[in-house]
């Protein structure tokens, strides 16, 4: 009854469903009881009638293109430090194939042990080195992440979006946030969502679907286009799996000409 329930009134995917119902399976075996999951035939026929009439594709975020970008800085100013801010983490995630939580805080409070410090931007002369203790992917600290923020020479640098927002700031707590706003508050993922929905707006761009998830998917799909190797793409953006495969997005031109070639193939 509460697989039924999910996939008809909260309308879940297959997917989803399962990863509910394994949080009964954990406070089951916490408890000391079986699997029911596992043990339960009328529930296994259940889920494979939800299968078939759901389906198992997934419904991804749209990725984010270097033209939609540029789009959102048109509609931003620069010269305001909320602007700038929420710019730089833009251009961070995309740069770095990351999720956007990872630059931002989660609530309102900076936690020094977790979220990005300004002492993790470090200085280069081709650009800055950010480095995360901990994402998604990478949570128990057992390596580091190594994010390239180099100077391009175009509008989508991120590294000159830095420097412009170090001069804003001034000198801060090293200990502290990196990305912090005019009131001295940290950005909050809250607030990037928030001005991320608004800017799209503003842009022209409101039914793109484009999400905070985009800025991950948009740097892979980029690199892809780019042509570089998957095992490369991995590498950037800490794969650990082929999960990697579901956030490039193939663009009609590549599927275009590879049509083409394929035809002229067979003349």
């Amino acid at each position: 009854m509460y697989a039924t329930y999910l996939a008809n009134n909260r309308g879940f995917r297959y997917g989803t469903i399962l990863q509910y119902l394994n949080i009964i399976v954990h406070m089951h075996k916490i408890s000391g009881f079986d699997d029911p999951v596992a043990t339960d035939y009328q529930l296994k026929l259940v889920l494979r009638g939800i299968k078939r009439d759901l389906g198992t594709a997934q419904s991804p975020v749209a990725a984010i293109s270097p033209h939609q970008l540029l789009k959102i800085k048109a509609v931003l100013n620069l010269n305001d430090l909320s602007d700038l801010v929420f710019w730089c983490a833009c251009l961070i995630a995309f740069y770095g194939l990351l999720r956007p939580g990872n630059v931002t805080v989660k609530g309102s409070t900076f936690n020094k042990d977790t979220d990005v410090r300004r002492i993790d931007l470090l200085p280069h002369e081709w650009g800055f080195l950010l480095c995360l203790s901990k994402t998604k992917t990478i949570q128990f600290r057992e390596k580091a992440v190594e994010v390239v923020l180099s100077m391009t020479g175009n509008a989508l640098c991120p590294a000159s979006a830095l420097h412009a927002l170090l001069r804003r700031t001034g000198p801060i707590d090293p200990l502290g946030p990196l990305l912090i706003q005019e009131d001295g508050s940290p950005l909050s993922y809250k607030a990037f969502c928030a001005k991320l929905q608004l800017s799209l707006k503003l842009a022209g761009e409101e039914n793109s679907q484009i999400r905070a998830h985009s800025f991950r998917r948009g740097g892979a799909s980029w690199l892809a286009k780019l042509g570089f190797s998957i095992e490369t793409i991995k590498s950037i953006g800490y794969w650990s799996s082929d999960a990697v495969l579901r956030y490039i997005e193939s663009d009609f031109s590549t599927k275009l000409n590879v049509a083409k070639q394929f035809g002229s193939s067979l003349c």
